[in-house]
């Protein structure tokens, strides 16, 4: 198959995992994002004007392909070292866990109308960890609020928080990250800017387009934020 975009090291495939995972390379880290399978919308409100008309376009993006269903796990190939956001969704279908990692998105703020924390299941032989990366609206850390204005993704997650994942993972230097529901990148970025190898799959051109573009721009940060 041949590739949307192809630098670096970094690879992107437009299709379906389900037929593109056939024939990929073994991983020395599957991280991913997947369909939760709750047919997500914005619940921003679309009469929003004014000042801050600019900053919620992201409010108007359609809804995620796949959403209409839980991810059935077994789509997954079998590797050493997994990372799966949104495992809770899915748990009655995944081998029990002692290392999940829980993303507290408030990170000292107070709550609102939306989880304070999100959560990946992980076969990772590790204690479980949380990590606290700002992600409420327009309050964001970290490069996506310098660099990116409007949310590229109704799930999109910070590269920060990939970062942390492929380290936390004990992926090699080198090492390949495969990511079957790319989406905006946000792994493939953060693969990059650690200098590992990455796959990732998303079947809706648009977001592969958007990846490619991030891909194409140089590392803002060469810290982890």
């Amino acid at each position: 198959m041949k590739p949307y975009y192809d630098e670096d090291g970094i690879t992107i495939y437009h299709g379906d995992c389900r037929e593109v995972l056939q024939s990929a390379p073994p991983a020395d880290l599957i991280l991913t994002d997947p369909p939760y399978g709750i047919s997500y919308r914005s619940n921003h409100n679309s009469s929003r004007r004014g000042k801050w008309a600019k900053w919620i376009r992201y409010e108007n993006l359609p809804g995620i392909a796949g959403d209409d269903a839980p991810l059935d796990p077994e789509i997954l190939p079998e590797c050493q070292s997994a990372i799966l956001w949104g495992g809770n969704y899915c748990a009655d279908r995944l081998p029990p866990s002692r290392c999940w990692i829980v993303w507290d998105k408030r990170d000292g703020i107070g709550s609102n109308n939306q989880a304070d924390a999100e959560m990946a299941w992980t076969n990772l032989n590790k204690p479980t960890r949380i990590f606290r990366h700002l992600w409420s609206g327009l309050l964001r850390a970290g490069e996506e609020n310098v660099a990116v204005a409007d949310k590229l993704h109704p799930h999109q997650k910070p590269v920060a928080l990939m970062r942390w994942c492929i380290e936390y993972a004990d992926t090699p230097p080198g090492g390949l990250v495969l990511d079957p529901f790319a989406g905006s990148g946000s792994a493939l970025v953060a693969a990059k800017n650690l200098g590992r190898r990455a796959i990732g799959i998303e079947i809706e051109e648009r977001y592969c387009e958007i990846a490619a573009r991030r891909l194409a721009q140089r590392e803002l940060f060469t810290t982890e934020q």
